[in-house]
């Protein structure tokens, strides 16, 4: 059985024609399907209704963006059942780190021949599950002002938008980071954002973080001290360009660590998880469990 699991609400709305038209392609497969729609509020909920009522699914196709994704792998909770990937969401992360085509068409059809398990190490974010990235700062607080009917209209446009209205006036609040590095010791450090990173890309096809494996067991962290909006946009502009200048800047550090926990100076700084803006600091970040992606 084939659960396929879709975002009616999801990325922008001059792609729904394309969803739609992947949706018929991924009912024609052989073999039996069920089709399921998540809901704004709660997305993780219909699916695991679903997969309870469903006996003998061995497959869930995730229709949407990354955080549809994100939410078969939450419902899964340690169910040996890949997921497949069909991109409809704003910025479908995981099909540049999956090797997929960005048509939702094309990508449903990728499904009638062979695909590749890609094994993805999945973090417990304040008890929530992280499987691509954790946004604190700038970035979150980015999320949390572009609302889902500015993204439905406009797409990833709609959130570099909310990003030139809200970088001048971002406050760069303190906030502490303490952890544990790969070598086993400790790390403490001062920053005005952070970014937890699971998959080499953060909100598009440019590498962000280049050396990052999902496989493994250390979360790519990026503990970015930038104090003024030249220095965020600096940041923002590099990871446009190859060769990663924006991990050179002198007020960004990578690390790569086995557990962390970020906390606020003063007021609560907003995050956003897998691009969905639900939390606020302290966060505390550790290791999961795994769940398989399939690729090409």
């Amino acid at each position: 059985m084939r659960l396929i699991v879709y975002n009616p609400k999801g990325g922008a709305a001059i792609k729904q024609p394309r969803l739609h038209a992947a949706l018929r392609v991924l009912r024609a497969l052989p073999g039996p399907s069920m089709l399921v729609a998540t809901e704004a509020r709660d997305m993780i909920g219909p699916i695991r209704r679903a997969l309870a009522a469903t006996p003998g699914v061995t497959q869930v196709v995730a229709c949407g963006g990354d955080g549809t994704v994100a939410a078969c792998a939450a419902a899964l909770a340690g169910r040996d059942i890949p997921i497949a990937v069909i991109p409809t969401g704003t910025t479908n992360v995981l099909t540049f780190e999956l090797g997929l085509p960005n048509h939702p068409v094309r990508a449903a059809h990728v499904l009638a021949g062979p695909t590749r398990p890609v094994s993805f190490r999945t973090w417990s974010v304040n008890g929530h599950l992280m499987l691509l990235q954790l946004g604190v700062g700038f970035d979150g607080q980015l999320m949390w002002r572009t609302s889902r009917r500015v993204k439905r209209v406009a797409g990833f446009l709609g959130v570099v938008i909310s990003a030139l209205h809200l970088g001048p006036f971002y406050d760069y609040p303190l906030m502490t980071v303490e952890g544990e590095l790969e070598n086993g010791e400790p790390l403490r450090a001062d920053v005005t954002s952070v970014m937890v990173a699971n998959t080499k890309r953060w909100a598009g096809p440019q590498l962000t973080v280049p050396n990052a494996d999902p496989a493994d067991d250390l979360a790519d962290v990026l503990l970015l001290n930038y104090r003024n909006f030249f220095e965020l946009a600096r940041f923002w502009i590099a990871i446009l360009f190859p060769g990663a200048p924006h991990l050179r800047l002198p007020y960004v550090r990578h690390a790569r660590m086995r557990r962390l926990k970020i906390e606020a100076r003063s007021r609560p700084v907003e995050a956003h998880l897998d691009g969905e803006p639900d939390l606020t600091t302290p966060l505390t970040i550790e290791p999961l469990g795994r769940v398989t992606l399939l690729g090409l």
